[in-house]
């Protein structure tokens, strides 16, 4: 009762004297707002259409069932960067120290929590329940889960070149000329959930341009995919699992994906890399999660399990799915097949696309072992890779080094300590690729990787960051995201040094350099190459109806020259320089508003020099006693070139968002709707458009628009039992 007592004491205290910037405990827009700003990062440091479905149902899993303060669940949070390192640590040490929280709002007396870390984490925690140890029993499942399906439709309005008519004789003459489906596209999920221990699913999707199951082809179209003709859901993904029975730590069967260490030796799915700083920068491996998202690469089909005592446990698992390749004859005299490509896009749209869909078998198999004492932990990861037809890629100068033959075994060391002031991280990985030295006699069948780092917080609100790391030229990895450059940890080695800081009260600052240097030819560049790239964000809370953010960016790296007037592609440098505001404020009770202003130019070595804008203004109605809400923006945007191009975060239903590159001149509107029909039942409807003032066309090829306005539509139903 005593320390009951001075807990509620002590936090009157302080929300006294903090009452001028309280934030609302009940409000989840720091959340909303963190998520937006790590998307925009990712979406801008990608090297490609990344899918980040994967982390926005990471956040709302967690939203919607949030993690035990007093378990070790809140690990998790850490790796989502909703926590540091170091704040975790402080949780734990509070715990030791003072028994398990009795309450959320007992964080504020945890050293290293201010008002804005407090505000993203309230909302993914909670105090957990008794009951929630109790045996796993059927009639508790039965009684006590949670269900929920979503349902969704979307499509762009506008008739792309993709879908318009052709006959057969000239379907047939140019196969890949159109899309063989509707451009709807339709995604159903369901999933169940047991108090965090016991989770199932399904997902079902196809894509804009596949065949669903009232498109209708010919007869000679069909006979020449023949096998591969298939209409319905493209994508059919399942799983089933279960953590805490005992001596089980974690178990899945179905879709699932791994993460462990750094993520050089293995981790499936997505990885944050440059998007976080300070502490945030070192990898917390997740070990085994279900996947429940509709991303088509990057994980694993199968069974995996993890089984723990003491300071050990140990993980094995095994996938065997089917995945897309462009498969060839090498020999008409034995016909032995070769892949000459992966594909990771997930489209089966055209003739061309399906017959690469699943056209090979890829079978992994490996463990994980580690061990964890107090404040250190070390972890061995092992796996092999087996392709049922050799990878055999077209020759080229940058690609002598990728991965090439059928099959590749990884393994690797990864160690982590934390205590106090100080984290050190690391991890060492090998490659074997004995089926290289096949196809290339010089290249040696094992090659190395590592990267090291150290997180430094000497006081207070305050933490520096360095990372080394040496990827080889040699070394590959068809599973591995660890921190670097672009997607392709090999051929790089780099310096990272970062910064965390609250030099006052209400204010924080983030700040980075990474310097690097590509050890090999990249598919940009025809000589070994370098670069760097500066980061700076101020954000100030001014009171709980208002806070805002200043953000400047500049990237130099080297590419091929692109004049005319010279025989050989030499490389030469370029640098993309981006500024940007946002302000979020409320008026009243129930409007929220958000302006964003960015600034990107761009220039390079060849004599180009563009520049581009953007303008926003966001304003949602979200009425506390009304079961509905609506959320606008208007934006203007100018960037003539697309190296020019600004990256904005669009609010959407539900489970899906959009971060388009927006570039040339023009406009982009949308309304987003959400309302509450009753309380298992919720809709969603977002409409929006783009509007050009510079072309009377949008887009290329098979996505081709005549006119200079493109529209898309989106619907969703949730319901909860």
């Amino acid at each position: 009762m005593k320390r009951l007592a001075f807990i509620i004491l002590a936090l009157f205290t302080v929300a006294l004297a903090k009452a001028q910037i309280a934030i609302d405990t009940l409000s989840t827009e720091a959340l909303n707002n963190l998520l937006i700003e790590q998307v925009e990062r990712l979406a801008e440091d990608s090297d490609d259409d990344a899918d980040f479905e994967e982390l926005l149902d990471n956040y709302i899993f967690f939203s919607d069932n949030p993690v035990d303060l007093n378990s070790d669940e809140v690990m998790q949070l850490v790796e989502l960067r909703l926590l540091s390192v170091f704040q975790y640590e402080e949780i734990q040490k509070y715990r030791r120290y003072y028994g398990d929280f009795l309450f959320v709002d007992e964080l504020e007396m945890v050293e290293g929590f201010d008002e804005q870390t407090l505000a993203v984490v309230r909302p993914v925690v909670q105090i957990g329940k008794a009951e929630s140890n109790d045996r796993l029993s059927l009639k508790k499942m039965a009684r006590y889960g949670k269900h929920q399906i979503v349902g969704r439709y979307e499509q762009v309005l506008e008739r792309q070149q993709g879908y318009a008519p052709i006959d057969d004789s000239s379907l047939l003459a140019k196969p890949n000329s159109r899309y063989l489906g509707s451009p709807q596209k339709y995604q159903l999920k369901y999933t169940y959930n047991y108090r965090n221990k016991v989770r199932a699913g399904f997902v079902l999707e196809k894509d804009p341009g596949e065949m669903f199951f009232t498109d209708k082809v010919s007869d000679t179209v069909r006979a020449l995919l023949g096998q591969n003709y298939q209409r319905g859901f493209d994508f059919v993904g399942f799983h089933l699992y279960a953590k805490d029975l005992g001596i089980v730590k974690a178990a899945v069967v179905g879709d699932y994906q791994l993460a462990y260490g750094q993520g050089l030796t293995l981790w499936s799915g997505m990885s944050f890399g440059k998007a976080g700083a300070g502490s945030s920068v070192m990898k917390q491996g997740r070990g085994i999660t279900p996947k429940g998202s509709a991303s088509e690469y990057a994980f694993m089909r199968g069974a995996a399990v993890t089984l723990g005592g003491g300071p050990f446990s140990g993980t094995v698992f095994y996938s065997n799915r089917r995945i897309d390749a462009n498969v060839s004859v090498a020999d008409s005299l034995d016909e032995a097949e070769l892949v000459s490509s992966l594909q990771e896009t997930g489209y089966h749209r055209t003739i061309g696309e399906l017959q690469d869909r699943h056209a090979i078998r890829q079978q992994v198999v490996g463990g994980h072992l580690s061990y964890a004492i107090a404040h250190f932990e070390v972890g061995y990861t092992a796996h092999h890779t087996w392709l049922s037809v050799p990878l055999q890629l077209k020759p080229s100068h940058y690609n002598q080094f990728y991965f090439q033959g059928q099959s590749l075994t990884n393994q690797g060391v990864d160690f982590k300590y934390v205590k106090g002031k100080y984290a050190l991280f690391g991890e060492g990985a090998m490659s074997l690729n004995f089926d290289s030295t096949n196809l290339q006699q010089t290249q040696r069948p094992w090659a190395l990787a590592g990267l090291v780092g150290l997180t430094v917080k000497p006081a207070g609100y305050l933490n520096f960051t360095i990372i080394y790391r040496d990827y080889g030229k040699t070394y590959q990895n068809l599973l591995g995201n660890a921190f670097g450059e672009g997607s392709r940890n090999q051929g790089q080695r780099g310096v990272y040094l970062g910064v965390e800081a609250a030099p006052a009260p209400y204010w924080n600052l983030l700040a980075y350099a990474d310097f690097f240097r590509f050890t090999w030819l990249t598919s940009q560049v025809n000589a070994p190459s370098s670069g760097h790239d500066y980061y700076l964000r101020v954000s100030h809370s001014f009171s709980r109806r208002a806070n805002a953010y200043l953000q400047f960016r500049s990237k130099t790296k080297m590419k091929n020259s692109t004049d005319a007037l010279v025989f050989s592609h030499y490389p030469i440098l370029y640098t993309k320089n981006s500024v940007r505001f946002n302000i979020n404020y409320q008026i009243g009770r129930d409007l929220h508003c958000s302006n964003k202003a960015e600034y990107a130019h761009y220039r390079n070595d060849d004599g180009s020099n563009e520049s581009g804008y953007f303008l926003c203004q966001d304003i949602a109605y979200k009425p506390e006693s009304k079961p509905y809400s609506l959320t606008f923006r208007y934006a203007i945007f100018d960037a003539k070139d697309y190296n020019a191009r600004i990256y904005a975060y669009e609010n959407d239903v539900l489970y899906s968002f959009s971060v388009p590159a927006l570039y040339g001149k023009g406009m982009r509107i949308y309304l987003l709707g959400k309302v509450k029909l009753f309380n298992a039942l919720t809709l969603y409807a977002r409409i929006g458009s783009t509007i050009y003032s510079d072309r009377d066309e949008i887009g290329s090829g098979l996505t081709l628009i005549e006119g200079n306005h493109k529209t898309d539509l989106k619907v969703e139903a949730i319901w909860k039992l």
